[in-house]
């Protein structure tokens, strides 16, 4: 037990996303190895990052390391033992560098340490003791080991297959590896030898299970698995994936080989490091598996899966050599260090559209670097004497005088190269000239010379003679420019290359690339290495010339993510995966298309965020693939888990993703996570749509719902109901034909759409996102021209109860067994269809016109490029205008209504009742009318209650009216309205809010007062207002005496009616005296043209001491008129007493009167 024999081989001070703690935190962590032969007692030993402090931290009782072994310690400053027996120490490490030491038991001596301080860190860059392969490699399961294997039939096992505990009785083909089969064994390259256990024939899916025994981990510290494989696999230790080859993305039981591994090839093992399992592994019987989902393309004549696992051990190098592994390695051997990273080199001119020639000077930072760059898109290498082995020594600066993609590495003795760094430069004048008469360009394929794949190059004079150089050149310049670059051999090669070879999907035909982003302005864009991969479905095939990307960024190509707002404050900052999609199918590059728009896609997608849901965004691009000009392209999101949780929150590893599997026969991938809460939701919505009455309650438990709509906590919401019923009105509405149902595949089974949901938090649903529909907006197959096609369904053909297809369509047609749902459809449509909501012609006119304002000018680009691509003549910007002024003039105008009809045939819509007026303040004494061309109106005037019940029913209560004419509105009231059909549908609920004043109310407290009058004698002469406003109680237009009227005809409205009767007759008699003054001093002043005249008018009831007291707040009068049709003078004002007169020899009105009307002393009254 020598602790003298242990070493702090490896560091992380910068953890951010290497290795997780038990609490998921990315704590430092350092690694101890145990070099010795014997196991070693860590308990009561130090480690420190102190040199004055050596006791900093000890290691608890019972902890040991192995003989040949590695224990990992996180930094953390937790200070205790975690989950699992996770050690944290009291400290954490700085990643400006310190000391950090391993202490013996005594406090003093020194076992190892870094001094006098381990050197600044990088994130996710480990520090340590370079190792080496030591002794000769051993099997630790070899060929002929007995495996258990199943060719699944259903994804029962899909969950647990792959784990130790696992029960693989169950799996009924056992025998010696290798398994497969042959049915041409007199083929030259046949798998005769190399099966030990026959599959049926035609298998395509196959789980295979292969225990082995470690009886000790000593001397495993690189671990090899070996594969003999056709076509594909991916293989898991004890659970984890480790390699994998011709594997889909989305693996599933139904999934089959992305691609060819040729026979001769796969009698031959290939090695896959998976040293990274180690940390896996486990001693003792039964304790490891080596799980393997082998592959085999459909239809195959033969299929072999042969898996050998080979462990070696490793040692310290000597002397030692410290430095940086940027594949940090915790807990099991080291590689080949580093002394540090080189720079990617600078370059003095940057990428951009240029006219002039340039001068291009490389740079690094680091002294004694050698650059070597290449202008052929290739790679620069460079070997350990220092002697270029692709590309050419950088000694002067580049003279640049056309189009040109400088790429260029930085290379030193003991370091890491620089990524690969790529410059473009545009020359419009170049590009204009490409391949004029579709000469292929030096190094690259004719068409049909690799695998069949058709290709097409350079721009087309006829373009150039039709529109000019110049519009051709102001095409090219009107969009940002992508510039992909890669070796050839990674796009051509016969048998790696991915564009000949567009079919083959996954991590295996990703191949690394330099991406660029160009702004015509000259503004910031971006240089970033990213892996490139072939994106589309019916597209990949051969005989499309125009294919598809995907980058995936990688820190294995360079930065991690591409950390770059592509959408501007629209979207994200940074990024895992981004799309580069073409226009695919109705495009001219497939088949000269005159359907072809650039904008049918991406409306789906837009109207989905003009819904407020979720939604993927795009940008436009033009492409240039190793320098030459490749067409327009468009940005697009992938829907994937960093995507989620980019904008949802969380970490990407709490959400499950689920999409249709077109290459898996049509059934639905979950792409991530897993199908828990799916099949939640599945058997809800089945159990609803097979029995309604007795499952009623499913449609709210998957919203995480009582049947009275509150919260239950103790269920997960599984489904956001406005997200999938939104996602539906725009199939619908755009007449999507492969989504999410396909036409193409019978109408059943699901193409094009992707669901997200976090099954953490659990409190939010699937939501779903429009994806791939551009079969829509009139481009449906043989239904062009016309904007009528129905996609509402149902589709009953067989699959809808099944769960592997169960997709949004069939969700939703299960939904619609339960009548709130089908309301909430009705509300919807109502809402986005009518009253210019978002499905409205001039709404969809004015979106996709957002859209043909940015891809417009790039049009006679796309034509120069790809018009001629499959005819002749080729096809135009006047082809796109024919199209574009289709959709708008014809298609939009027509298809809302048509859709509405589909809607109500289907009972998805009712007509809801309308309202005259809509709402609004309304004058006095208004009616409210509301008419329907069918059913029964209901309404409620309480502002509260709906017509309509939960379920369907009509409301019981009583302020439930069945309407029968014109409703008198009064006061501030909400009117709440359904139409109500024979088959017990309804309409959505219309809502008109309204305030139609009390007469005689001027000031809108609800009370005809004495404050009612103030107002009025505020506003008395004023002209033009609008009627039945302020004080304008007849509603002619006018402040004048006759809204007088009007307020003593309703005065006492709103106040306590406690002794009105009784004193009725004096205030009509105080009203009256009052009127009677006023009225013989306006018959006075007639003689001055200031005439009035009384309107006749019936007393009303009030009480007096109410009456004194609503005009106990004496106001003085502002000087008016009696008759505003009589000009103003300019006499002095006049007070009325009973002293005074106005000088017409007329009688002044009666003090008590005046006082009785408004308790204003005499000389207070100003006219």
């Amino acid at each position: 037990m020598d602790a003298s024999m242990l070493r702090i081989t490896e560091l992380m001070a910068s953890n951010s996303e290497t290795l997780l703690d038990a609490d998921g935190e990315s704590s430092d962590w350092l690694e101890i190895y145990n070099s010795g032969p014997d196991e070693v007692s860590l308990a009561g030993l130090f480690l420190t990052d102190s040199e004055s402090n050596k006791t900093k931290w000890s290691f608890p009782a019972g902890t040991t390391i192995p003989a040949g072994g590695y224990r990992i310690v996180f930094a953390s400053s937790k200070n205790g033992v975690l989950g699992d027996g996770e050690l944290h120490t009291n400290f954490a490490l700085g990643a400006g560098g310190e000391y950090l030491g391993l202490i013996a038991a005594d406090g003093v001596t020194v076992i190892d340490q870094y001094v006098p301080r381990f050197p600044a860190q990088e994130e996710d860059i480990s520090y340590g003791r370079s190792m080496q392969p030591s002794g000769t490699p051993f099997t630790i399961l070899a060929t002929g080991a007995t495996g258990h294997a199943w060719v699944p039939t259903s994804g029962i096992y899909d969950a647990t297959w792959r784990d130790v505990g696992f029960n693989d009785s169950v799996f009924n083909i056992v025998g010696p590896t290798g398994f497969g089969y042959e049915n041409n064994p007199g083929d030259q390259f046949n798998f005769v030898a190399e099966i030990g256990q026959t599959v049926p024939s035609t298998t395509r899916s196959l789980y295979l299970r292969v225990p082995f025994t470690l009886n000790s981990l000593s001397g495993v510290d690189t671990l090899t698995l070996r594969m003999r494989y056709d076509d594909g696999f991916a293989a898991y230790i004890n659970g984890e994936l480790v390699a994998e080859a011709n594997a889909p993305d989305a693996l599933q039981w139904t999934s089959f080989a992305s691609g060819l591994h040729d026979d001769q090839l796969a009698e031959q093992f290939v090695d896959f490091d998976i040293s990274s399992a180690i940390p896996k592994l486990r001693t003792g019987p039964g304790a490891n598996v080596l799980a393997i989902h082998a592959l085999n393309v459909n239809g195959s004549s033969d299929m072999l899966i042969s898996p050998e696992l080979v462990a070696q051990a490793s040692t310290i190098v000597a002397p030692v050599e410290l430095g940086y592994f940027d594949q940090p390695t915790p807990g099991y051997g080291n590689g080949e260090s580093h002394l540090g990273f080189v720079d990617e080199p600078a370059y003095s001119v940057p990428h951009g559209y240029y006219t002039s020639p340039q001068t291009v000077a490389l740079s690094t930072t680091v002294p004694g670097t050698t650059i070597v760059y290449t202008i052929d898109g290739s790679t620069p290498a460079f070997d350990a004497a220092g002697v270029p082995t692709n590309g050419t020594l950088y000694t002067t600066p580049l003279s640049v005088t056309g189009t040109t993609i400088v790429r260029a590495a930085a290379f030193k003795a003991g370091y890491k190269p620089s990524y690969v760094s790529a410059h473009t430069y545009l020359f419009l004048d170049d590009v204009i000239n490409q391949s004029p008469q579709g000469q292929v360009p030096a190094g690259w394929p004719a068409s049909g010379a690799i695998n069949g794949q058709e290709m097409n190059y350079g721009i087309d004079p006829a373009i150039i003679t039709l529109y000019g150089a110049q519009a051709v050149k102001n095409s090219l310049a009107s969009l940002p420019a992508i510039s992909i670059t890669t070796d050839l051999a990674n796009l051509f090669d016969p048998s790696f290359g991915i564009y000949v070879n567009a079919g083959n999907d996954g991590r295996s035909w990703e191949r690394p690339a330099s991406v660029e982003l160009i702004n015509p302005d000259g503004s910031e864009g971006f240089a970033t290495n990213a892996g490139l991969r072939i994106r589309g479905g019916f597209s990949r095939g051969g005989f499309n010339p125009k294919h598809a990307f995907r980058f995936y960024f990688r820190s294995e190509y360079g930065d991690g993510k591409l950390d770059y707002a592509l959408f501007g404050q629209e979207g994200a900052e940074e990024f895992d995966v981004v799309d580069l999609r073409a226009d695919q199918n109705y495009s001219w590059s497939l088949d000269g298309n005159t359907q072809h728009t650039s904008v049918r896609e991406v409306f789906g997608r837009d109207l989905q965020r003009d819904l407020a849901d979720p939604y993927t965004r795009s940008r436009y691009y033009h492409l240039y693939l190793d320098g030459q000009y490749w067409g327009v392209f468009q940005t697009q999101e992938r829907v994937e888990e960093n995507y989620s949780a980019s904008y949802y929150g969380g970490l990407p590893e709490d959400y499950d993703i689920v999409k249709h599997g077109l290459n898996d026969g049509g059934g639905t991938l979950v792409d991530e996570g897993n199908d828990i809460a799916w099949r939640q939701l599945f058997d809800l919505a089945q159990a609803l749509a097979d029995n309604p009455s007795a499952n009623a309650d499913n449609y709210w438990r998957m919203q995480g719902l009582n049947p009275d709509g509150s919260r239950n906590t103790a269920w997960p919401v599984l489904l956001d109901v406005d997200n999938l019923i939104n996602y539906m009105l725009i199939i619908i509405y755009t007449g999507g034909y492969d989504s999410s149902l396909s036409s193409f595949l019978g109408d059943n089974e699901a193409n094009n759409w992707y669901g997200i949901y976090n099954r953490v938090t659990a409190d939010e649903g699937f939501k779903f996102f429009i994806h791939d529909n551009e079969h829509s907006l009139g481009a449906a197959g043989s239904t062009h021209g016309s904007a009528s096609i129905d996609r509402t369904g149902p589709f009953n053909n067989g699959n809808q109860s099944n769960y592997r297809y169960f997709n949004p369509t069939y969700l939703h047609q299960d939904l619609l067994a339960h009548a709130d749902y089908r309301q909430r459809v009705i509300d919807k449509a109502t809402q986005y269809f009518l009253n210019n909501g978002p499905m409205t012609p001039a709404a969809s006119i004015a979106r996709m016109q957002a859209r043909i304002n940015e891809v417009e000018p790039a049009i006679i680009s796309e034509s120069a490029r790809w018009g001629d691509s499959k005819v002749e003549p080729p096809r135009t910007k006047t082809h796109w205008n024919g199209e574009i002024n289709w959709l708008k003039n014809t298609y939009f105008p027509a298809r809302t209504n048509i859709v509405l009809n589909q809607l109500r045939n289907d009972g998805l819509y009712v007509a809801p009742p309308t309202f005259s007026p809509t709402g609004g303040t309304v004058p006095p004494g208004s009616t409210l009318t509301i008419t329907t061309g069918q059913g029964t109106i209901y309404y409620t005037t309480d502002g509260v209650t709906d017509p309509r019940l939960p379920g369907g029913g009509i409301n019981p209560s009583a302020a439930v009216r069945t309407y029968a004419g014109p409703i008198p509105l009064a006061g501030a009231q909400t009117v709440k309205a359904r139409v109500r059909l024979s088959s017990g549908a309804w309409s959505t609920l219309v809502e008109g809010a309204f305030n139609a004043p009390q007469p005689g109310d001027y000031d809108g407290n609800s009370a005809v007062d004495g404050n009612d009058f103030l107002a009025w004698q505020r506003q008395m002469g004023e002209l033009g207002v609008p009627p039945g406003s302020g004080a304008d109680g007849d509603n002619n237009g006018e402040i004048d005496h006759g809204d007088l009227f009007v307020w003593r005809n309703n005065f006492g409205f709103g106040l306590p009616a406690a002794g009105q009767a009784s004193s009725a007759a004096h205030a009509v008699e105080a009203l009256d005296s009052a009127y009677a003054s006023l009225a013989a001093y306006a018959t006075a002043a007639s003689a001055d043209g200031r005439a009035g005249a009384r309107p006749s008018w019936r007393p009303a009831l009030v009480d007096r001491a109410m009456l004194e007291q609503a005009f106990s707040r004496p106001t003085p009068w502002r000087r008016q008129r009696l008759d505003h049709d009589v000009a103003p003078t300019d006499e002095p004002e006049t007070r009325l007493d009973v002293t005074q007169r106005p000088g017409h020899g007329d009688t002044a009105p009666d003090e008590e009167a005046w006082q009785s009307v408004a308790g204003l002393a005499p000389a207070e009254l100003i006219i």
